[in-house]
């Protein structure tokens, strides 16, 4: 079984007493950032466990998604490295973890091949959509504004915005997990941009 930690999830241990008894013998979690209460109630399962830890997903790059296509943009407020994985490959790690022995009580913190600033990014996306797309510094403030205005809290806000303020070494530093967990080189973010590429070009 696979747990995927998600903001207002409920009834954890008991969620995961259930899985247990409904006969699971191996559990992959993806953590929240953090040792939780869902991690917890994992490993306090009494059955195998494989923690993955991810650092920032490819998929965040979506987000750029609007601006890009409506005014060739990008407004971000800072500018460290991410050492980026793509979503794909935390899904292999997973597989990898529940089919195969050697993973139990293990957490795999998990990168792309690369740790690229948001202009490394902006220059690998304008080149596959044939675009040129501008970066814009913006404040922390205003970040956390705009996540606030999707509905996210003033707390957790402030959260994502000051991870990117002050990311920890594990999120800039390229590991090769990826490569000995599931046996093929992690994916790359211009492979992840090329995969996306129609969701950032204007529309005809």
């Amino acid at each position: 079984m696979h747990f995927t930690v998600t903001a207002g999830l409920a009834e954890v241990a008991a969620l995961v007493r259930k899985a247990v008894g409904a006969g699971g013998e191996r559990i992959t979690v993806l953590w929240g950032g953090w040792v939780g209460p869902v991690e917890k109630a994992v490993e306090a399962s009494g059955v195998e466990w494989t923690r993955l830890e991810p650092q920032e997903f490819m998929s965040n790059t979506l987000a750029w998604a609007d601006s890009v296509r409506r005014e060739g943009v990008v407004r971000e407020p800072y500018g460290f490295p991410s050492a980026l994985v793509h979503e794909a490959d935390i899904a292999a790690v997973a597989a990898v973890a529940l089919m195969e022995d050697g993973h139990v009580g293990k957490a795999y913190n998990l990168t792309g091949p690369q740790a690229l600033t948001a202009s490394e990014r902006i220059a690998v996306l304008s080149k596959i959509i044939g675009r040129d797309v501008e970066l814009v510094r913006i404040t922390h403030e205003q970040a956390v504004e705009r996540l606030m205005a999707t509905g996210v809290s003033r707390a957790d806000a402030e959260y994502v915005v000051g991870w990117y303020a002050k990311p920890t070494e594990d999120s800039t530093t390229v590991v090769d997990t990826v490569q000995r967990v599931a046996h093929r080189p992690a994916r790359t973010f211009a492979e992840w941009a090329d995969e996306h590429a129609e969701r950032f070009r204007l529309q005809a």
